[in-house]
């Protein structure tokens, strides 16, 4: 007779700490491989602190009592429920054990998913999830991750051959300043409140979650803030546009955000923003940074062309899913 084999899934605890380091370990050798992962994940012991701490949890899935897959999630960090990973051991039954991992994660936050959007960009492998996760009302959203890489020739070329327009009558840009906050608040909120970022990260869709987002942009939550790079259109001295930048990991840079209130686009300005960030980049850190990089969403033409026409190349795509409140 063919065994079957039992499953049980279980939130993390200490006792748990010994029999399940191989497998984080081998989320951990494969994080930049299989999973599009840009900074190193924490070491071990980091981890289960930082589960002990409250900042993260993780749910094991065991067969026959040994730990062969997790999910590891976050509840407190913004508005939305975030699901980070969901890594398994081997190849067989990878979408089967995603699903009991994913069910238990449901049940066991079905009261905060009351109130929370589900959020969970699907990198790498995990993008063989796609065709189950709907049937748990998740919806998928298309993400490209675009790259300028300093020591690629044409793009340097593209980038040094382009002649921004001339600004029209009372724009300027300049570098970030925090006199400019709360306007950029609201540029922030006017620019991404109808949008589809603002279905799986809904702190765009209120002026309060905005200013949750320019706190941790500006305290370099999300990765070294640069405000020299960082720029800002004026309109007759008011800030309307914004193009953020920071460094997420030693030698990336990243454009976290770039958005503009509605009546000042269709006129090359945020363009004209990117530009003047990409050249502040490139003269203040070179020889400091390989590469550039930011996201748009695939079918946002005008994104990505603004992007190319400044060196910049689409390096592979993702789906970003998102459990809308019910």
């Amino acid at each position: 007779m063919t065994q079957t084999l039992q499953y049980q899934v279980q939130k993390y605890t200490d006792e748990h700490k010994n029999i399940f380091k191989g497998v984080y370990n081998d989320f951990k050798s494969k994080a930049f491989s299989e999973y599009k992962f840009e900074l190193e994940p924490l070491e071990y012991d980091d981890f289960t602190n930082s589960i002990n701490h409250g900042l993260i949890d993780c749910l094991i899935l065991f067969e026959e009592a040994i730990p062969t897959a997790f999910m590891v999630y976050t509840t407190e960090i913004s508005e939305a429920l975030e699901l980070n990973i969901i890594h398994c051991i081997g190849s067989e039954n990878l979408n089967a054990k995603r699903k009991m991992l994913l069910e238990k994660f449901l049940e066991i936050n079905s009261e905060i998913i009351k109130n929370k959007v589900v959020t969970y960009p699907m990198l790498g492998s995990q993008e063989e999830f796609t065709p189950e996760i709907t049937n748990y009302g998740f919806k998928l959203i298309g993400l490209s991750v675009d790259r300028f890489y300093f020591n690629n020739e044409i793009s340097k070329e593209i980038f040094n051959k382009f002649k921004p327009l001339p600004f029209p009558e009372g724009y300027k840009i300049v570098s970030w300043d925090a006199k400019y906050y709360n306007d950029i608040v609201k540029v922030i909120n006017t620019s991404f409140k109808d949008t589809s970022d603002a279905l799986f990260d809904p702190r765009f869709s209120s002026e309060e979650g905005c200013i949750d987002i320019l706190n941790k942009l500006t305290t370099s939550v999300y990765g070294k803030f640069l405000p020299d790079a960082t720029s800002v259109l004026l309109y007759q001295k008011k800030p309307v546009g914004i193009c953020f930048a920071n460094i997420t990991a030693g030698k990336i840079a990243n454009i976290p955000l770039i958005g503009m209130e509605k009546e000042h686009c269709s006129k090359g300005l945020g363009l004209s923003l990117l530009h003047t960030t990409m050249k502040k980049l490139m003269s203040r850190y070179a020889g400091a940074l390989s590469e550039v990089n930011a996201s748009t969403e695939t079918d946002n033409y005008p994104a990505l062309k603004m992007y190319r026409r400044l060196g910049f190349k689409e390096d592979y795509y993702y789906p970003q899913a998102y459990k809308p409140i019910a």
